[in-house]
């Protein structure tokens, strides 16, 4: 019965998880030219749902972090249990990250844009000296954070679900496909800088490929707790 419960709270953490992701992914500003700090920063600054945008992806990755728990407790033969346990690790080192960037991206980034945007125009060359570096450094985090999570973890989640008899197979290599792209991703985006064809486009898509197979993950979790006992 334990167990029943924790399938139904993880799939309904997965679906809703998933779902407020695509909202805020969607939702979420993206400048035109990342290649040009002053715009990035000016967008950052003229923004209205910067803040309120961020805090909504905390909650979506909290409730995905708890469907990923049950996800990795629903799957107990070997091998696919060894590699949903490092799954498990995985998706906690990730959510630990995503939150400190979103405390810099989110929170701190607004605030150093504003004060860009609204210092006097002899205070203007130092206070966007402060909040490029920042930029740089919450760049430097989303890359890791695409790596360990959308890259990493996913496939650890993939190979758990492909090489068990839980779920269907096909689902756990259509994961492995998506975060060895999303790794890609991070890793270009650690060795080249922030780029708009991959940070707007490329990942923006990944993204929603595997919110949509938790959001999958969710459903079958669901029906997987009406048999659990």
């Amino acid at each position: 019965m334990r167990e029943r419960s924790l399938f139904r709270i993880g799939s309904v953490s997965a679906i809703i998880g998933s779902l407020l992701a695509i909202v805020v992914n969607l939702l979420h500003p993206r400048s035109s030219t990342l290649e040009n700090p002053a715009a990035y920063l000016r967008m950052i600054a003229e923004s209205t749902i910067w803040v309120g945008d961020h805090i909504g992806i905390v909650f979506a990755v909290l409730l995905v972090t708890g469907g990923l728990v049950a996800i990795y407790r629903s799957i107990t033969e070997e091998p696919g249990a060894g590699w949903a346990r490092l799954g498990f690790a995985g998706s906690l080192v990730s959510a630990g990250i995503l939150f400190v960037l979103m405390a810099t991206d989110g929170i701190t980034i607004k605030v150093l844009a504003r004060a860009w945007a609204n210092a006097p125009e002899a205070e203007k060359a130092a206070a966007f000296r402060v909040a490029h570096a920042l930029a740089l450094v919450d760049f430097a985090i989303f890359s890791i954070w695409t790596i360990v999570f959308f890259g990493v973890t996913i496939i650890l989640y993939g190979l758990a679900v492909s090489t068990s008899a839980v779920y269907p197979k096909w689902l756990g290599w259509v994961a492995v496909l998506a975060g060895v792209g999303s790794a890609l991703i991070g890793l270009n985006q650690a060795y080249r800088g922030p780029s708009t064809l991959v940070t707007n486009v490329l990942f923006p898509i990944f993204s929603i490929i595997i919110t949509i197979w938790v959001f999958v993950m969710g459903v079958l979790l669901w029906r997987k707790a009406g048999s659990a006992t």
